[in-house]
């Protein structure tokens, strides 16, 4: 699937448009052990300020 396609992000309920293949998340630099704990915790992608609290380590694996 191609294209853009709304959705709502599983980690605060904000809606966010994704981008499908080369999305702007491509662009943030998650580990593999976020991307691990991202995949075993949500259905479906987070939105860029979720992903970048990821990123940074304010939400998932390294959040305290």
């Amino acid at each position: 699937m191609k294209g853009r396609v709304s959705k709502l992000c599983e980690a605060c309920n904000e809606p966010f448009v994704c981008g499908q293949y080369g999305c702007w998340c491509a662009q943030v630099g998650v580990t593999e052990r976020q991307m691990d704990w991202i995949e075993a915790s949500f259905n479906d992608c987070l939105c860029s300020s979720c992903l970048k609290k990821v990123a940074s380590g304010d939400l998932g694996p390294d959040s305290d």
